[in-house]
């Protein structure tokens, strides 16, 4: 796993330093001194480099929703789940570095082909999180909306804190502003005009 973790390390760094469209396979091995086939046998192709943290972040969350308590309502339980992960993830828990989050969360979210990719991948793990949230709900989800429309929601608030985030990144972490963004939606969002 260590040379797993090298890899690893050489392609942040690269990423950092070259962008990650200019920065090949080559370079990451030539960096770590191994070969292209060792590279292979981690990694089907680099942009899964970046993408193995989403799953892990995802099925973090996954689990730490199935441990809240059956009493707790659906969308509390999801915020609390979610940036409990988040910030694990941001503070260096369940094998992120903190140094890569930055980077992490950027690529994910701005550049085509990593975010094309997540978008897919990320469908097969949002069905099992919907099928946990029925479960919890005591729903079916394929005649109750609500399950798989709380599975939606967590795409948006990961949207919607980055880019506040990005506009506030010096003063405040991520998963403060994924908290932030959750308690908006859980309280509601509605108001009145005033004329």
């Amino acid at each position: 796993m260590q040379l797993r973790e090298d890899l690893i390390e050489a392609a942040y760094r690269l990423f950092v330093k070259k962008g990650f469209d200019n920065t090949t396979v080559k370079d990451i091995t030539d960096l770590v001194k191994v070969s292209s086939r060792t590279f292979f046998r981690y990694f089907s192709c680099k942009e899964d480099v970046i993408l193995d943290y989403e799953i892990v972040e995802y099925e973090e969350i996954i689990t730490a929703l199935a441990e809240r308590p059956k009493s707790e309502p659906i969308l509390t339980a999801l915020r609390r789940a979610s940036v409990m992960v988040t910030r694990g993830c941001e503070e260096g828990a369940f094998g992120i570095d903190p140094k890569r989050f930055k980077t992490l969360r950027d690529l994910i979210r701005n550049h085509p082909l990593i975010k094309a990719k997540n978008v897919g991948m990320l469908k097969t793990k949002k069905e099992g999180l919907t099928t946990l949230i029925a479960r919890k709900m005591g729903v079916d989800p394929l005649q109750d909306i609500r399950p798989q429309t709380i599975a939606t929601i967590l795409e948006f608030v990961y949207s919607s804190a980055y880019d506040i985030w990005k506009e506030r990144e010096a003063e405040v972490t991520y998963y403060d502003v994924l908290d932030e963004v959750f308690s908006l939606i859980e309280e509601g969002v509605n108001y009145s005009c005033v004329s």
